[in-house]
């Protein structure tokens, strides 16, 4: 009994000693309190310390967190949401969550000549609007806009004539981060035509000494397709339709679209009264023009140029 009581003590020790080990190998991984992301989604990796092994990365980097906030901008991953995840993930055990995660993501302002190129771009591309020039003093940001990369890719979708403050609004979207939301800016235009200064309520557009030019050939043309198809306008011929969207006399939304994918929004009035699908004859208010729309909603329309 003597001779083997220190056996059982040396085995004790080690069994001891053993699970320590174990314990040791099991500690868990602390993730960070901050992080900063670049791209549009989270992943667990992204809230690994540096010191994490390459192992425990690698598995990190297919777990997706959630999505990035916009450029600029917070988001705060709460404890239970990161238990939730990891309790899915068997993860558990091997990391540490502490009572909220703040995650910012990184950016840059956009300047002011990405945006005068993506404008040049679009209105270069029209023949209303080719001898349009805008200057960069002439851009207002109605607010800072971030984004995260770095070839924003700046594209106009949408092209509005603003009578009272005599501007045009742009809006841009980013090709390269889908995440940034369309934002508008403000120009007032010099050049152009006579047509174009009487939308945006001026007498001229004339403001650096150059005179201002007749009627584009877009503008002949959508008066050449209007005149071509008056035929085929007549009320008299048109049936009957139980449902009017469109009262002659009434104000209207025009939606005018290129086709190089540029929308104008210009407020017209209906000469005739329409149905979903007819084609009628507006007049725009500003130019005093005809032309002819098709009735697509409640007092909204849509006609290319």
């Amino acid at each position: 009994m003597y001779r083997s009581a220190p056996l059982f003590f040396f085995l004790g020790v080690t069994v001891w000693m053993c699970g320590g080990v174990a314990q040791a190998a099991r500690i868990k991984i602390p993730l960070i309190r901050e992080a900063v992301v670049r791209g549009g989604s989270i992943y667990l990796s992204d809230l690994l310390p540096n010191t994490s092994s390459s192992e425990i990365r690698v598995l990190a980097r297919g777990i997706l967190v959630g999505q990035s906030p916009q450029p600029g901008s917070i988001r705060v991953l709460s404890n239970d949401a990161m238990v939730r995840l990891l309790g899915e993930e068997n993860l558990l055990n091997d990391v540490d969550v502490p009572e909220q995660i703040l995650v910012r993501r990184a950016g840059r302002l956009i300047t002011k000549e990405e945006v005068m190129e993506a404008i040049h771009t679009t209105l270069r591309r029209n023949e209303m609007f080719a001898t349009v020039e805008i200057t960069p003093e002439a851009v207002r940001f109605p607010a800072d806009v971030l984004v995260s990369t770095a070839n924003a890719d700046l594209r106009v979708t949408r092209v509005e004539m603003d009578r009272t403050l005599h501007m045009m609004k742009f809006w841009l979207v980013s090709g390269a981060d889908t995440a940034i939301l369309p934002f508008m800016v403000m120009a007032r235009p010099t050049g152009g035509t006579n047509e174009l200064a009487k939308m945006l309520g001026l007498p001229s557009i004339h403001e650096t000494g150059t005179p201002a030019k007749s009627d584009s050939s877009a503008a002949t043309q959508i008066r050449a397709r209007m005149e071509n198809g008056l035929s085929d306008l007549n009320p008299e011929r048109q049936p009957e339709r139980a449902v009017t969207y469109v009262d002659a006399g009434k104000l209207a939304r025009l939606h005018l679209i290129s086709g190089t994918g540029t929308q104008i929004f210009l407020t017209v009035t209906a000469l005739e009264r329409g149905a979903i699908g007819q084609r009628i004859r507006v007049k725009i208010q500003t130019t005093g023009k005809v032309l002819d729309a098709q009735v697509v909603g409640r007092g909204q329309l849509e006609a290319e140029y």
